[in-house]
C-alpha cells in the first residue's frame, strides 16, 4: 500500500512538472492569463491515479471550484465541459460535480445546453435520482423555452423513486404550455384527484379552470366565426348557436358559470383571468 502511495505521489509530481511547463510555454502571465492547460482524458488519469482515481477526482474538483471563482481569468470556461466529464469520468457516483459544473455552464457561461449534458450524465449514471432531470427540465422551460424537453425531463424525473409531487405539476404545466390542452386537462384531473393538501388542490382546480376556458373559447370562437358566415352578422348572444342548430350545447367553465360572450367582436372571455397564465 505504502509503495502504491509513493508511486502515486511521484507519478503526480511529474504530471504537474509536464502541466506546468505547458502552460508555462504557452502564457504569458504579466499580459494574458487567459488561458486553461489540457488535462488527459478520464481514463487516461484513472489508470495513472493507481487506484486512487476518487481522490483524484477529489482533487481536480476542488481546484476546478477555485479556479472557477478567479473572475479575473479570461476564457476561463474554454474547457470547463472537458473538466466536470474528467471529473465525473474518474468517479461517476460524485454527485457535487453535477451540481456545481452544470451551476457554471448555466448561470455563470449561460450555456444551458451543455448544463443539460452534464446533468443527463449525472441521471444516467444516478438513475434513481429525480432531482438532475428536474433541473435538466427547468433549464429547458425557463431558458430555452423548449416545453417538448423540459416536458420530457419531468416525465422522466416524475417517475424516479422519491420524487415529490411538485415534479408531477411541473410536467402537467409543460404539457400545458405545449398547448396539449386535452391531456393537460387529463393529467391535471389526476393530479386534482390525487391532491394531498390544499395547494396542490387549488393549483390543480386553477390549471383546470383555465385549460377548459381555452378549450371552450377555440371551440365557441369558432362557431360565431361560422354563424358570422353562413347569417353575415355575428349572433346576438351565444343561445343564438344553438338555436340555430350550430351547438348542441353552450359550454360552461369550470365552475359552471356563463361565459362573458362580447357581441361586437365575438370574443369570448371566463369570469376568472390567471395572470401567471400565458394565456390573458
Amino acid at each position: 500500500m505504502k509503495s502504491k502511495l509513493f508511486i502515486f505521489v511521484v507519478v503526480s509530481f511529474i504530471l504537474a512538472g509536464v502541466f506546468q511547463y505547458d502552460y508555462d510555454s504557452h502564457i504569458n502571465y504579466f499580459s494574458e492569463k487567459n488561458i486553461f492547460v489540457t488535462l488527459p482524458k478520464g481514463k487516461t488519469l484513472e489508470i495513472l491515479s493507481f487506484g486512487f482515481k476518487n481522490f483524484v477526482a477529489d482533487m481536480i474538483f476542488i481546484w476546478s471550484i477555485q479556479f472557477y471563482s478567479n473572475y479575473s481569468l479570461m476564457n476561463r470556461f474554454e474547457y470547463v465541459e472537458d473538466i466536470y466529464n474528467i471529473i465525473t469520468d474518474l468517479n461517476p457516483e460524485y454527485k457535487a460535480p453535477y451540481y456545481v459544473g452544470s451551476w457554471i455552464m448555466a448561470l455563470e457561461l449561460n450555456d444551458y445546453k451543455m448544463a443539460i449534458r452534464l446533468l443527463q450524465k449525472a441521471s444516467k449514471n444516478l438513475n434513481n435520482e429525480w432531482d438532475f432531470d428536474f433541473e435538466s427540465g427547468y433549464y429547458a422551460f425557463k431558458y430555452l423555452k423548449d416545453y417538448k424537453l423540459a416536458e420530457k425531463y419531468y416525465r422522466k424525473a416524475a417517475g424516479k423513486p422519491g420524487a415529490p409531487s411538485f415534479v408531477k405539476r411541473w410536467q402537467a404545466h409543460t404539457v400545458y404550455m405545449e398547448d396539449n390542452l386535452t391531456y393537460a386537462f387529463k393529467m391535471w384531473l389526476e393530479i386534482e384527484r390525487g391532491a394531498k393538501n390544499k395547494l396542490e388542490k387549488n393549483s390543480a382546480l386553477n390549471h383546470l379552470y383555465q385549460i377548459k376556458f381555452e378549450i371552450d373559447k377555440n371551440n365557441l370562437e369558432k362557431k360565431v366565426e361560422l354563424f358570422n358566415q353562413r347569417f353575415k352578422k355575428r349572433p346576438y348572444n351565444l343561445e343564438a348557436l344553438k338555436r340555430k342548430g350550430i351547438l348542441y350545447i353552450i359550454p360552461k367553465d369550470f365552475n359552471g358559470d356563463d361565459y362573458i360572450y362580447d357581441f361586437k367582436t365575438g370574443k369570448i372571455k371566463a369570469k376568472k383571468v390567471f395572470r401567471w397564465k400565458k394565456f390573458s
